[in-house]
């Protein structure tokens, strides 16, 4: 009985921390991470409060369940080892780095747990959130419509005139390109994950998503094509070209928002234990 007993507390010592000794390892990092703390640790204290620190881990916490239960996702030990070691080869500041780890005593275990997991959970939930249709199922009926009216000749209400940036360099494939934008005529074209985006400017053409761009340059061949619908972080675009230059398009744009994930985040309270 007392091995057994033994064996139990050296299993509870070497799993996940629990709430309290999260927030307070989140503290100790905050006050690594800070530039207060290297010039007045009792400021950095008071920066860093128990109650800040513990809403951040709830909401930590809450983001995990909901990633779980609405998308059936769970962070694996190989998701943190793999976090680790991107952040590892990765980071733009390699002595904050280094005084995060120490501030968590250089247990990697730990480090994973506080640092890896939160954004390891962050990015799935976010990128599930951004390209999940049934959320957006809204504005992705209207991109639908929006290309209908295209494909018919017809205006788009609210459709804007845009220049856009042509790719630097024409699709490897152009056969491929087409067969695959046949393809996916009846559904939106998602594109890889990323949150940088950039408005075009009065005067000179705008930038597009990298694949965007490659996808235009085999659906936009004569004035009139018409797109597909290229689902993006945080909307759904449609494109019927106007004219084509070497390094621009001028095109009739209908852009439809997703949804913000903050309000449906709260949204998920409950429905979500």
């Amino acid at each position: 009985m007392l091995f057994f007993l033994l064996w139990v507390a050296a299993c509870a010592r070497d799993g996940p921390p629990g709430f309290e000794a999260r927030v307070g390892a989140m503290r100790a990092v905050e006050r690594a991470r800070s530039t207060i703390a290297r010039d007045s640790p009792a400021a950095s204290d008071e920066a860093y409060d128990h109650g800040a620190s513990a809403k951040r881990v709830a909401r930590e916490v809450r983001e995990e369940s909901v990633l779980a239960e609405r998308f059936g996702i769970r962070v694996s030990p190989e998701m943190l080892a793999a976090e680790f070691e991107r952040i590892e080869k990765r980071t733009q500041d390699p002595q904050q780095w280094e005084d995060v780890k120490r501030a968590l005593q250089g247990d990697r275990g730990r480090i994973e747990e506080v640092i890896c997991r939160p954004l390891v959970v962050r990015r799935l939930l976010r990128q599930r959130f951004a390209f999940d249709e049934s959320i957006h199922a809204e504005a992705h009926m209207k991109a639908r419509q929006a290309r209908s009216l295209f494909l018919r000749g017809q205006p788009v209400e609210g459709a804007k005139v845009l220049r856009l940036a042509r790719a630097a360099e024409p699709p490897a494939d152009t056969r491929a390109w087409l067969t695959e934008a046949k393809a996916q005529a009846r559904g939106p074209r998602v594109l890889s994950v990323s949150e940088d985006r950039q408005e075009p400017r009065p005067g000179r053409p705008g930038p597009l998503h990298p694949e965007a761009a490659r996808a235009l340059e085999a659906q936009l061949r004569r004035p009139g094509d018409v797109s597909t619908v290229l689902s993006e972080w945080d909307r759904f675009a449609v494109y019927r070209l106007r004219e084509a230059t070497d390094v621009a398009w001028t095109v009739e744009a209908a852009i439809f928002p997703k949804r913000d994930f903050e309000s449906w985040f709260r949204e998920q309270r409950d429905v979500v234990p």
